[in-house]
C-alpha cells in the first residue's frame, strides 16, 4: 500500500472551502467570534498606553498633582482594560459554539464521504492512517479557526488601530514601521515556504507511522505465530528514525534559519522605534508621553510579525494535515450511483450476466479482461455452488453481483433490473453476505447479530442464534449476549465468529444469499450442526455458495466450475462427478472432502 501523497492545491482549496462553509452556516456567530477578541485586544494592549502616556504628561506638567486627582484616569484605564477582557471572554464563548458546530458538521459529512467510498478504497489504505487523517481534517477546523481569531484577526485589527494613532502624531512614524515590516516579510516568507515543504514531509512520515502501527496491531497473531516481534520492532525503529529525521530537520530549519534571521531584525525594529519616539517627540514638540505610545506600539506591532512565523506554522500545519484527508476523497469513488437511481425490487431473485466484460484494470483495452463476453443465468430460489481452483473467478462473480466493483461492459440483472441503475443501498439490502473471514464489531454479541435487522426483537435475535447454532456457546459466556467480542471479534474462536455471522445473515431475511466459504472455520462436528442452519437460511432464497469443501455444496441444485473467468462445467453433483473434468478431479483429490489446493 502506498501512503505517500503530495498534497495538491486542489486538496488545500477543498479544505478552505469546507471550513469557509462552516462560517457561513453561522454568520452572526462567526462575525462576532472573529471581531470581539480583536476589539478586546485593542482595549487590553493598545488603549492602556494611551491613557498611561496621558498620566505621564500630567505628571510632567503638573508638579503637585495628587493620586486622587489621577484616580479617574486610573479608573478609566482599569475599566477599559476590564471591558476588553470581557469582550475576549464573550468572543471565546462564541468561538466554542462556532467550532463545536463546525466539527459536528464536518464529522458527519466526512463520515458520509467515507461510507460512500468503494471497497477497493479500503483495500488500498491503512485503517489507522484513514482514521488519523479523518480527525486531522475535522479537528483541524478548531485549530484553523483559533489561529485566525487569536493569531490573525486579534493582531491585524489592533495593528490597524495602532497605525491610525501613530499617523496622528506624524506620517513618518508609521512609515518607518511599515518599512521594517515589509523588510521582515521579504526576508521571512521565502524561508516559511521552504519550511512548508519540510513540514509536509514530516506529516507524510507521521502518517506512515500510524499506518504501520495499525497494520502490526491488526496482524499481531501472525507476528507472534511467526515469532517476528524483533523483526517488526527493528522495522518500526527504522520508520520512527525516518520520522525523527524529518521532525528535527523541520525544527532545526525553523531555529537556524527563520529565528536567527528574524531576531536581529526584531531587535533593530524596536530600537528604531525608540529612536523615532525620542526624535519626533523633540522635533514636533509632542508631549513626553508620546514616547511611551510610540515605543509601545512599535514593540506590539513588531511582536506581531515576530509571531508571524508561529501563526503561519500553525495555519499551514493545520491545512497540510487536513489536506491529507481531502486528498483521499478528491477522486470520485470507483462505484457510484447514477443520478436519481431506482430502488431494486426483488421477487424471485433471478440473476443474469449478459455479455459481461470485466477487467481489474479501469480500461478494458489496458489488458485482457478477466471476464470476456460472460453469460450466466441463475434462476430465482436456485441454490448454486461455485467451485474451482484459486483465481478461477468465484469471488469476482459475487463481488460483481454485490457491485463492490463495476463491470466495463454488458449487464448484470436481478429480476430483470440492471443493478447499475438501482441504488447500491437497495441492492445490498437484498443480499445477505457471509464472508470467509467474518469481521465483527467491537460490540456485544447481541449488537453484532441484530446488525442484520435493527428492528428485530430480542426473540428474533435469539431465534437466529439458535438456527446458526450460536446460542449454545453464547449461553455459556459470563455475560451471554451482552459479551463484548473484542476488536474484529478476537475474543471468539473462528467457528464462533462464523456462527454469529450466519445468525446475522439469518436475521437479515434477504432474497439473495452469498456464502463465501461460510463453514471454512468450522470443524467437522460443528459443520454437521451448522448445515441445518444453512439449509434453513437458504430456504426461499437464491443462494450462491463458494466452497473448497465440496461436502457443503454437493446437495445444491447446481454447481458451476470456474477456471480463469470461464464456466467450464455446469450441472449437479451427481452429473459432474461422473463426467471427466475439473470437478471430478477435485473430488478425487480430497481427503475427508477437503481440496488439496
Amino acid at each position: 500500500m502506498s501512503e505517500k501523497r503530495t498534497i495538491t492545491n486542489k486538496a488545500i482549496r477543498y479544505v478552505l472551502a469546507e471550513y469557509w462553509l462552516q462560517y457561513r452556516h453561522k454568520p452572526w456567530i462567526s462575525f462576532f467570534a472573529f471581531l470581539l477578541p480583536a476589539v478586546g485586544s485593542i482595549f487590553v494592549f493598545f488603549v492602556p498606553p494611551l491613557i498611561f502616556s496621558h498620566i505621564v504628561n500630567i505628571l510632567t506638567t503638573q508638579k503637585n498633582i495628587t493620586l486622587i486627582e489621577l484616580a479617574p484616569h486610573i479608573a478609566l484605564l482599569g475599566g477599559l482594560w476590564f471591558f476588553g477582557e470581557m469582550l475576549w471572554r464573550i468572543g471565546m464563548h462564541l468561538d466554542i459554539i462556532l467550532e463545536a458546530e463546525g466539527i459536528r458538521q464536518l464529522c458527519n459529512q466526512s463520515f458520509k464521504l467515507l461510507m460512500n467510498r468503494d471497497y477497493d478504497f479500503y483495500s488500498n489504505n491503512f485503517a489507522g492512517s484513514i482514521t488519523k487523517k479523518f480527525f486531522a481534517f475535522t479537528r483541524g477546523f478548531e485549530n484553523f479557526t483559533d489561529a485566525l481569531i487569536f493569531n490573525v484577526f486579534s493582531q491585524l485589527i489592533p495593528m490597524i488601530f495602532a497605525f491610525g494613532i501613530l499617523y496622528r502624531y506624524s506620517p513618518y512614524i508609521p512609515f518607518i514601521l511599515v518599512c521594517w515590516l515589509l523588510f521582515l516579510m521579504y526576508i521571512g516568507f521565502p524561508i516559511m515556504k521552504k519550511r512548508l515543504l519540510l513540514v509536509e514531509e514530516r506529516h507524510e512520515a507521521g502518517s506512515k507511522n500510524v499506518g504501520r502501527l495499525s497494520d502490526v496491531i491488526t496482524n499481531i497473531i501472525t507476528i507472534k505465530s511467526f515469532a517476528k516481534e524483533t523483526q517488526e520492532q527493528e522495522y518500526f525503529k527504522g520508520i520512527i528514525a525516518n520520522f525523527i529525521h524529518k521532525f528535527t530537520t523541520a525544527a532545526h530549519f525553523q531555529n537556524q534559519k527563520f529565528d536567527m534571521v528574524v531576531s536581529p531584525i526584531y531587535v533593530l525594529a524596536n530600537a528604531s522605534g525608540l529612536v523615532a519616539a525620542i526624535y519626533f517627540t523633540k522635533q514636533l514638540l509632542l508631549p513626553v508621553g508620546t514616547t511611551i505610545v510610540v515605543f509601545s506600539y512599535y514593540s506590539q506591532v513588531t511582536r506581531i510579525f515576530w509571531e508571524l512565523q508561529r501563526m503561519y506554522r500553525n495555519i499551514e500545519s493545520t491545512i497540510s494535515e487536513a489536506g491529507e484527508f481531502t486528498q483521499l476523497i478528491l477522486d470520485p469513488p470507483a462505484v457510484v450511483d447514477i443520478p436519481h437511481p431506482k430502488k431494486l425490487h426483488v421477487t424471485t431473485g433471478t440473476i443474469q450476466f449478459k455479455e459481461v466484460f470485466f477487467s481489474y484494470s479501469e480500461k478494458v483495452e489496458a489488458k485482457k479482461p478477466f471476464l470476456h463476453n460472460f453469460n450466466l443465468e441463475i434462476l430465482g430460489n436456485q441454490k448454486v455452488g461455485l467451485v474451482g481452483i484459486s483465481g478461477g473467478g468465484k469471488t469476482t462473480i459475487t463481488r460483481l453481483i454485490s457491485r463492490f466493483s463495476d463491470i466495463q461492459a454488458g449487464k448484470i440483472l436481478i429480476d430483470g433490473q440492471d443493478i447499475a441503475l438501482v441504488s447500491q443501498k437497495s441492492l445490498r439490502e437484498a443480499i445477505a453476505y457471509v464472508p470467509q473471514e467474518p469481521l465483527l464489531f467491537h460490540r456485544s454479541i447481541y449488537e453484532n447479530i441484530s446488525y442484520g435487522d435493527e428492528k428485530a426483537s430480542k426473540q428474533d435475535v435469539y431465534r437466529a442464534a439458535k438456527i446458526a447454532h450460536a446460542d449454545e456457546f453464547i449461553r455459556e459466556l459470563p455475560k451471554k449476549y451482552e459479551t463484548l467480542v473484542g476488536e474484529r471479534g478476537i475474543k471468539l474462536s473462528g467457528g464462533q465468529r462464523q456462527r454469529v455471522a450466519i445468525a446475522r445473515a439469518v436475521l437479515k431475511k434477504s432474497h439473495i444469499l452469498i456464502l463465501d466459504e461460510a463453514t471454512s472455520a468450522l470443524d467437522s462436528e460443528s459443520e454437521k450442526y451448522i448445515q441445518d442452519g444453512l439449509k434453513y437460511l437458504m430456504q426461499n432464497k437464491t443462494a450462491l455458495v463458494i466452497a473448497h469443501r465440496l461436502s457443503t455444496i454437493k446437495h445444491l441444485d447446481r454447481i458451476l466450475v470456474l477456471d480463469k473467468g470461464k464456466i467450464v462445467q455446469d450441472g449437479t453433483h451427481d452429473e459432474l462427478i461422473h463426467t471427466q473434468g475439473i470437478y471430478s478431479t477435485l473430488w478425487n483429490h480430497q481427503t475427508g472432502e477437503f481440496l488439496e489446493i
